[in-house]
C-alpha cells in the first residue's frame, strides 16, 4: 500500500471525480483510476460504488477515507517537524527535571527562552531522579536538570550550582531551641524528612552518621513541599536543600537554625545531556546554552 494511493483516494472522495482529483495531485485520469484499483485490490474490497454517474463511497470506503486522512495529516506534520529541526526559532525541545529543582530554578530560564524563541514548543517532564535519567537515556528528553551529578557512560553532566542542606523550623519552634544548636542535640529534636529510600535521604543520613548523629525522624513525606508545609505548621525541624525553602526563608514562614559543628552538606545541581548527543537540534542547543549562561557556567 502506497501513501500516494491513500492521498489520491482522499482527493477522489473529496472532489467526487477522478478527473478533478487527478488535477489536484498532478495525475491523469487513467493514472488515478489505476491507483484506486490498486488500493481496492490491496484491501480486497470496493471503496467506491461506480454503478451511477455520481461516485458513492462504500462503508469500507468511508472507513478507509477517515484513516487515510489521518495518515496524510500525520505525514505532513512529520515533514514539518523534520524541517523545523534545522531552525532554532521553531520545532520542539523536551526538558526533564526533578520536581523540586524544576519548580525553583526553571521558571525564569523558561520565560527568557520563550521570549526569545516564542515559536519553539517547550515540553517539561518532571519526576524523580531515576525516572528523569531514564527519560534522558531513552531519548524522551534532550536535557535534564538533576539535583546531583550522575556517573554514566552515556551521560555528560555539567555542574550548575551548589545547593547546601540547611536545618529549618518555624519561628515559634526556633524560640524553643538553643542558639546555636549543638550538634549532639540534633539527634534529639523531632525531624520531618524526605522519605527513605531516596537519594537525598541516603545522602543526609550518611553524612550525619559519620559524625555520630542519628536523626529522630517523626514524619516523612515523598516531596520537599510536603516537608516544608509540616515544618511551617510547627511539627518539627527539617534538613532540606536551601533552594527548596528559599521563598519561605525570605517570607519568614521558616527560619534557619545554625548547628554548631554540623558538617558542610551540599548537593550539586547539574545539567545532564546524552553523550555523544547524536540527535541534537538547534532548539535544544539554544536552551542548553541559555541554562549554562544563566548559571555562569560558560564553556
Amino acid at each position: 500500500m502506497l501513501l500516494q494511493h491513500l492521498i489520491t483516494y482522499c482527493r477522489v472522495v473529496e472532489t467526487g471525480g477522478f478527473a478533478r482529483a487527478g488535477a489536484l495531485v498532478g495525475l491523469s485520469q487513467p493514472a488515478v483510476t489505476r491507483q484506486i484499483a490498486a488500493l481496492e485490490a490491496e484491501l480486497g474490497t470496493p471503496l467506491l460504488d461506480r454503478a451511477s454517474r455520481q461516485l458513492h463511497v462504500t462503508p469500507a470506503g468511508e472507513l478507509v477515507y477517515q484513516r487515510a486522512r489521518r495518515i496524510a495529516q500525520a505525514v505532513a506534520a512529520l515533514k514539518e517537524e523534520v524541517a523545523d529541526l534545522a531552525h532554532a526559532d521553531r520545532g520542539r525541545v523536551a526538558l526533564g527535571t526533578v520536581t523540586t529543582v524544576g519548580l525553583r530554578l526553571l521558571p525564569p530560564i523558561l520565560a527568557a527562552y520563550k521570549a526569545k524563541f516564542p515559536r519553539v514548543q517547550v515540553q517539561v517532564k518532571a519526576g524523580r531522579t531515576q525516572e528523569t535519567i531514564n527519560r534522558l537515556l531513552e531519548g524522551e528528553i534532550e536535557l535534564a536538570i538533576l539535583p546531583t551529578p550522575v556517573s554514566h557512560p552515556r551521560l555528560r553532566t555539567i555542574p550548575l550550582l551548589e545547593d547546601p542542606v540547611v536545618l529549618v523550623c518555624s519561628p515559634s519552634r526556633r524560640a524553643e531551641l538553643p542558639d546555636p544548636l549543638p550538634l549532639e542535640k540534633l539527634g534529639e529534636i523531632d525531624l520531618i524528612s524526605f522519605q527513605a529510600p531516596s537519594r537525598f535521604r541516603t545522602f543526609v543520613d550518611a553524612m550525619l552518621e559519620q559524625h555520630g548523629v542519628y536523626p529522630n525522624v517523626t514524619m516523612e513525606f515523598d516531596s520537599h513541599e510536603a516537608v516544608t508545609l509540616m515544618v511551617e505548621a510547627g511539627f518539627g525541624c527539617a534538613l532540606v536543600p536551601a533552594s527548596a525553602v528559599e521563598r519561605e526563608l525570605i517570607l519568614g514562614s521558616l527560619v534557619r537554625v545554625e548547628v554548631e559543628g554540623l558538617p558542610h552538606m551540599a548537593r550539586t545541581t547539574c545539567l545532564a545531556i546524552r553523550h555523544p548527543n547524536l540527535e541534537w537540534n538547534p532548539a535544544a542547543e539554544h536552551l542548553y546554552q541559555m541554562i549554562i549562561d544563566h548559571f555562569g557556567r560558560g564553556e
